[in-house]
């Protein structure tokens, strides 16, 4: 007995959002425990200070190497929270099927994620040290490096967010937005976490 292929196969979209929340679910494990293992590295190198290179002095080569201040990694954990807000405001808009809250939540969020993303640039570009200027340094654009592409995965789902709510496509399901948001609140606890650790230098 034959089977007829030739008619599409639709999944029911809760079917298709439990697996997509699945892989979302394992690619934060792993990204949680790589940032975990980040500030542990943070705090190793800067107990022990090995040959005095966490803040190395001046030399005939290079000046010292000075710390920055926290308050723009704070900044930016502050601009992912306020993000988290709107996005949030999305989700719940898309639960009672409000389009405008929907465009509203997503197209500020958006706007939030690619100011936070041209902050941490503007941000690593302003360190006045490299990566080879001691175990501070190197272990400062490590964070920023992680933050930075935290950022850009973030307006990238933030773009897609508020184009899909621009269309309607929020109107029957929401599952996309409810993802999206498990993300914005790994995004922010991660940008807190590397303030937290920048803020000891």
């Amino acid at each position: 007995m034959s089977q007829d292929v030739s008619a599409p196969h639709h999944e029911h979209p809760d079917v298709v959002g439990s697996r997509n929340r699945l892989g979302v679910i394992l690619i934060l494990v792993a990204d949680i425990a790589f940032a975990l293992s980040m500030m542990f590295v943070y705090f190793y190198l800067r107990q022990q200070n090995v040959n005095d290179m966490w803040l190395p002095r001046a030399t005939e080569d290079r000046p010292a190497t000075q710390p920055i201040s926290s308050m723009g990694a704070w900044q930016i954990a502050a601009i992912c929270a306020v993000g988290l807000f709107f996005n949030r405001f999305a989700v719940s808009g898309s639960r009672i099927n409000s389009k405008e809250r929907i465009n509203i939540g997503t197209f500020v969020a958006l706007l939030l994620s690619i100011v936070g993303l041209v902050m941490q640039v503007m941000q690593m570009n302003a360190t006045g040290f490299t990566t080879r200027m001691g175990a501070y340094a190197s272990s400062y654009y490590l964070i920023a490096f992680v933050n930075l592409l935290h950022l850009v995965i973030t307006v990238f789902i933030s773009l897609g967010n508020w184009n899909r709510g621009r269309l309607g496509l929020y109107n029957t399901n929401h599952w996309h937005l409810t993802i999206s948001n498990v993300w914005w609140i790994w995004m922010t606890v991660s940008a807190a976490l590397g303030a937290f650790a920048l803020s000891f230098a």
